[in-house]
């Protein structure tokens, strides 16, 4: 107890949790769980309980990362980050400014926000983590191990894909995918001048994340797979998660494999 007071007192851990403590300053050995906790924040999700614990931003409670992903561009502009949700949600509004007006755009996704804010419900209990590499949500050595590699943290779904019983072109492409050097026509304009740079599908700017997860083909292609195989799939991250258990959902990954390669086939049958 004594140790770890002090270890609180020098660090604030929890001020409000142990993700965000500040490295600058810290010991050789704080500095080695604080990069080990930068591992870790690829694998848990937040259990709201009273809220004290929880940054409303820069946490990850809801969906596949922190609200400062999901929303970046209000993130950027609004004053009060790093704020617990406690600080700012008392069950009727948020308590936010933003430091110049939203566009319309912006004005959607604050509304998202709102909705999602009335869904909180705090309890007396204390915030909770839930390890997600793990089915019973429990932390394990072994589970972290696959996130961490000896050079570094890296990211844990592209080494994987070597490992899928899938083709071998289907797992190149995939791999490819996850580094973002599919050649839609965003990573083209990187190389050359393309003057269209929006969907074949639609009318909006074509990339990996859009043509494959958020075009209105890709969405609809996916709320039909997951309604065959009763999960939920509308983007990357929810698609590469069952990659990191490919023995147990071996059939799963066969045919979210085959959509995300149907989709660049139907897009362009000259590739490959």
């Amino acid at each position: 107890m004594f140790y770890g007071g002090i270890i609180d007192f020098k660090y604030k851990i929890d001020k409000p949790n142990l993700f965000c403590c500040p490295e600058i300053g810290a010991s050789p050995f704080w500095k080695g769980i604080l990069w080990a906790c930068k591992a870790a924040q690829m694998g848990y999700l937040w259990r709201i309980g009273n809220g004290r614990q929880i940054r409303f931003w820069e946490d990850h409670w809801f969906g596949n990362t922190s609200l400062a992903v999901q929303y970046g561009p209000l993130y950027v502009i609004v004053n009060e980050k790093g704020k617990t949700i406690a600080d700012c949600w008392d069950g009727v509004e948020l308590k936010f400014s933003f430091r110049r007006t939203v566009s319309t755009q912006m004005m959607q996704m604050w509304e998202e926000i709102l909705g999602l804010a009335s869904s909180i419900h705090f309890t007396e209990d204390q915030d909770s983590v839930i390890w997600e590499f793990n089915t019973n949500g429990i932390y394990s050595v072994q589970s972290l191990y696959v996130v961490i590699s000896f050079r570094g943290v890296q990211q844990i779904h592209t080494p994987v894909v070597w490992s899928l019983l899938i083709p071998s072109r289907v797992q190149v492409f995939l791999w490819l995918l996850c580094n973002n050097r599919i050649l839609t026509r965003d990573n083209l304009g990187k190389r050359r001048n393309v003057e269209d740079k929006s969907c074949l599908f639609c009318a909006e700017p074509e990339s990996v994340k859009h043509l494959f997860f958020e075009c209105c083909v890709a969405t609809n292609t996916w709320l039909i797979c997951s309604d065959i195989l009763q999960i939920h799939l509308s983007d990357f991250e929810s698609v590469a998660r069952w990659w990191l258990c490919r023995k147990k959902h071996t059939i799963t990954n066969m045919c979210t494999s085959a959509v995300i390669w149907s989709i660049w086939k139907l897009r362009n049958p000259m590739c490959f």
